[in-house]
């Protein structure tokens, strides 16, 4: 049996009843801030852009765009919600590396929404979405992936398999689907920094859910796209990609529950979370002066794309360690509105970014299971400040609190949401498994009219 057959099998066979609790959990606590960071997303310049486009391709009014009062098809519901899910780059991270949210929920609720579902049905969808991408990045945990962002390369197969859980589609269907995807992947991180990253996500969450409903009505593609030579492992991610590690030990556990996701704490790059927290440190120690700042130095891991001396656009400081820290001196805070691009270009801070100096150490880990950043500061009484951060709040192993996490899910929903209609989305995600789907279509109606008025 193929690996491509194997997988089909594992998806085909998604089961609610036969999932662990901590799976079930895990599932819930993605999808309560995976749509409350889309809520927020949707208020932002490029999820705007994309609502707008979508409106005037118009499309079968059958799915929500949220945050945006209008209805269009499946797929272009799934790429409008997914570019606002990741816009932000707020969306849980995971390790290996990937943004698996944002390309399976908002095709998974394009469905619920479009053919009725319960909650189990939304969640049993989501966790397998997120095993498919999670053994693919174990698979090539070791490989460059040649500048491809991971999201574009895993997140179609994930939406296409959670789609296929969705359609409740045989083995063969499902084969076809995968087969179909992997003719969709791609992106590349060129476009890091961009408007262009949110639709890798927004795109690998239209064409996997395509991928899916073109399977259900006998659409046809190689059956085994992983394991062909010219496939979907071989061309994506070539020599050393561990084929077998895509079906082994599928769902024993759940990459869901182990190592499990890390919750965001800040809206920017994950790389930069522990130079934020050790500068939020340091200024909470000392309560360094900004304007008596000579010296900034920052010690990281080579993260090249990372590296960004004078960004001049929000998106881009979500990328820059050098604005991400000298943000966090300034401000004792980093939040959504730290990446405007007024945020970025104020005097004051292209003044410290003038002091800022990055030094990347090739001995430093740079994966985000071990990483470290350490910022020092020199300020104009000579005095010297260093803290180091080595494993942020929010990462795997390390958890938010529920209470934590339920005020980044009011604050970031009450961007568009009055705080009564926030409480609401909330109480229905925390139950979701007892949702029916009457109460499915209240939640994804509550989305779908949020920010109106």
């Amino acid at each position: 049996m193929s690996v491509t057959e194997q997988l089909a099998g594992h998806i085909a066979a998604t089961d609610f009843d036969a999932m662990p609790p901590e799976a079930v959990e895990a599932a819930k606590v993605v999808i309560l801030d995976g749509l409350a960071v889309t809520l927020a997303g949707s208020r932002e310049p490029a999820a705007r852009i994309v609502a707008e486009y979508a409106r005037e391709m118009g499309g079968n009014p059958q799915c929500s765009a949220f945050g945006h009062g209008f209805k269009t098809s499946p797929p272009m519901a799934a790429f409008v919600n997914g570019v606002a899910g990741h816009v932000l780059d707020y969306e849980v991270m995971w390790h290996p590396a990937t943004h698996a949210t944002s390309p399976t929920l908002p095709g998974i609720l394009a469905l619920a929404e479009s053919r009725g579902a319960t909650g189990r049905d939304v969640i049993a969808a989501l966790i397998t979405g997120f095993e498919v991408q999670g053994r693919i990045r174990v698979a090539s945990a070791d490989l460059s992936l040649g500048g491809f962002h991971p999201p574009g390369l895993v997140g179609v197969m994930g939406s296409a398999a959670a789609g296929s859980v969705m359609l409740g589609l045989d083995v063969q269907q499902t084969r076809m689907a995968l087969g179909i995807a992997g003719s969709r992947a791609g992106t590349v991180s060129a476009n890091t920094g961009t408007m262009t990253k949110s639709t890798h996500c927004g795109n690998a969450g239209r064409m996997g859910l395509e991928a899916a409903l073109l399977a259900a009505k006998g659409f046809t593609a190689n059956p085994d796209v992983f394991d062909h030579e010219t496939g979907y492992a071989a061309v994506m991610f070539g020599d050393g990609f561990e084929l077998d590690a895509v079906t082994r030990d599928f769902g024993n556990p759940y990459r869901l529950v182990e190592p499990g996701v890390a919750i965001k704490k800040h809206p920017s790059q994950y790389g930069t979370h522990r130079g934020i927290d050790a500068a939020l440190e340091l200024q909470g120690r000392y309560g360094v002066d900004p304007e008596s700042i000579v010296s900034v130095h920052i010690e990281t891991p080579v993260m090249r794309y990372v590296g960004r001396p004078f960004p001049q656009t929000g998106l881009d400081g979500k990328f820059s360690f050098q604005y991400t820290v000298a943000a966090a001196l300034l401000d004792g805070r980093i939040g959504i509105e730290t990446f405007t691009d007024a945020a970025v270009r104020r005097p004051e801070a292209q003044a410290l970014l003038g002091k800022v100096t990055l030094d990347m150490r090739p001995e430093i880990p740079a994966n985000f299971d071990e990483m470290w950043v350490a910022v020092r500061v020199e300020t104009a009484d000579g005095q010297t400040r260093e803290t180091r951060c080595d494993r942020p709040r929010g990462i795997w192993g390390n958890p938010l609190s529920r209470a934590e996490r339920l005020d980044k899910a009011r604050a970031c929903a009450t961007r568009t949401l009055p705080d009564e209609g926030a409480a609401r989305f909330i109480e229905i995600v925390e139950n979701l498994e007892h949702a029916d789907s009457g109460q499915v279509q209240e939640l994804i109606a509550l989305l779908g009219r949020a920010g109106l008025g």
